[in-house]
């Protein structure tokens, strides 16, 4: 060990003429200990209910989407374009895309929908829808246990498996609630499109059976949307055997549309989540930065803390300073001895904030520390918690260097001592 923290331990650790220094000393390292703790524990849970809303958001739709800038694409060059984009690096699934308004009746009941055509075998692959989907839960609960049903059960059911079955659909769960409906209940589809009749224009409908609904959480997506096979959905809009686009499923969120702009060509446009939801994710940042920013003040509170202790201790040492000085101690050495009692108090309030932070994290995620309201958090059975090394070593980071940083000015006091006047006064 230096010499220099060598002896700034022995002043920390030495008794103290004026107790209350050493209290405040303690005191410091405390709340630096707290503002971390606190800091680790909010941020992470802000990035576990970021996480879990982004997929809640993300789930039911394609990471992007290649539409036509102008009417629909034909079966011929579909099949063209869907193999262009394949062959794009990062591009996980391709399948059809459709996505329109349409009206769902039930009896008395009727609601507004958009309405999705999805190809039942791609769709499990192309989004990840099949993490949302439940067959009995919350609908029929008078109904005895039944063995459980996987997402791609789930999603066949949109096909009639025999001559004259329904052709299924699924709906958010507020939506199937909304109207009243129970797993295999039929409900009418009512398409914006229109055929012509000797009475005048009847708009296409057709009658499908509740399959199954899905649950993500965001009202805005349960409440509004329905599933359907995408054949069924071309037959409702009159589109034959053309398409509205595709859906692509990436290697990641974050991938550059480039080269999907580029593979599609100049007759598409590309569109992706991030656009439609970026208000929605600037406000979570913004709120991320503002929780950071206020709970940084616990810290600078016991910053100010350990400037006033190491003052106090600098004038209760002063002829312990002027012995040092007068043995042959530099004025630079005093000024690091005082600099390490710093450190040593910052680095203890930093690491156990740390260690207290992440067993806290723990416990909440482990445990049901913090009750969840139903429908919540559907891919969460306790609270979203996620530690994001980055804003650890942000965290202990900057607190460790604000740590530095504050002794200086009591380290150079130190410095400043004239051995001579003190000595004289001892």
């Amino acid at each position: 060990m230096r010499i220099e923290s060598h002896i700034g331990l022995r002043f920390l650790k030495a008794p103290r003429q004026t107790r209350s220094i050493s209290v405040i000393t303690w005191i410091s390292a405390v709340g630096v200990m707290l503002g971390v703790t606190a800091l680790i524990i909010a941020i992470s849970v802000m990035n576990g209910f970021r996480e879990n809303m982004t997929l809640a958001v993300t789930g039911t739709v394609p990471n992007m989407r290649v539409m036509p800038k102008e009417g629909t694409i034909s079966a011929e060059e579909a099949r063209a374009l869907k193999q262009r984009l394949e062959a794009v690096p990062g591009v996980r699934a391709v399948a059809p895309y459709f996505s329109r308004q349409a009206f769902i009746r039930n009896s008395d009941e009727f609601r507004a929908v958009v309405l999705r055509g999805v190809d039942p075998q791609a769709e499990l692959d192309l989004t990840q829808l099949g993490l949302f989907l439940r067959d009995r839960v919350l609908l029929d609960l008078d109904l005895e246990e039944a063995p459980p049903v996987t997402p791609g059960e789930i999603m066949a059911r949109l096909v009639p498996r025999v001559s004259g079955e329904r052709a299924g659909i699924i709906m958010g769960l507020d939506l199937a609630r909304g109207l009243g409906l129970r797993l295999g209940d039929e409900v009418e589809v009512v398409s914006t499109t229109q055929r012509m009749t000797p009475i005048g224009p009847v708009p296409l409908m057709k009658k499908f059976r509740l399959a199954g609904v899905f649950q993500t959480g965001v009202g805005a997506t349960d409440e509004v949307t329905a599933y359907v096979a995408h054949r069924y959905a071309g037959r409702l809009f009159r589109l034959g055997e053309n398409s509205l686009g595709f859906g692509l499923r990436m290697d990641s969120l974050d991938t550059s549309p480039a080269p999907v702009i580029e593979a599609a060509g100049d007759g598409y446009r590309v569109t992706g989540w991030a656009e439609e939801n970026r208000n929605l994710f600037q406000v979570m940042r913004l709120e991320k930065v503002g929780v950071f920013l206020i709970l940084i003040l616990i810290i600078v509170v016991s910053f100010f803390n350990i400037i006033s202790s190491l003052v106090m201790l600098v004038l209760e040492k002063r002829g312990a300073i002027a012995v040092l000085m007068s043995l042959g101690a530099t004025r630079g050495l005093v000024r690091r001895v005082f600099f390490m009692q710093g450190v040593w108090i910052g680095a203890l309030g930093t690491l156990s904030g740390l260690s207290l932070g992440l067993l806290g994290c723990w416990l909440l995620k482990t445990y049901d520390l913090v009750p969840l309201p139903q429908g919540v958090f559907p891919l969460a059975r306790h609270l979203p918690v996620r530690v994001d090394w980055q804003d650890l070593a942000l965290i202990t980071g900057t607190s460790f260097i604000i740590c530095l940083l504050v002794t200086l000015y009591p380290a150079g006091r130190a410095a400043g001592t004239d051995p001579v006047v003190n000595l004289r006064n001892e």
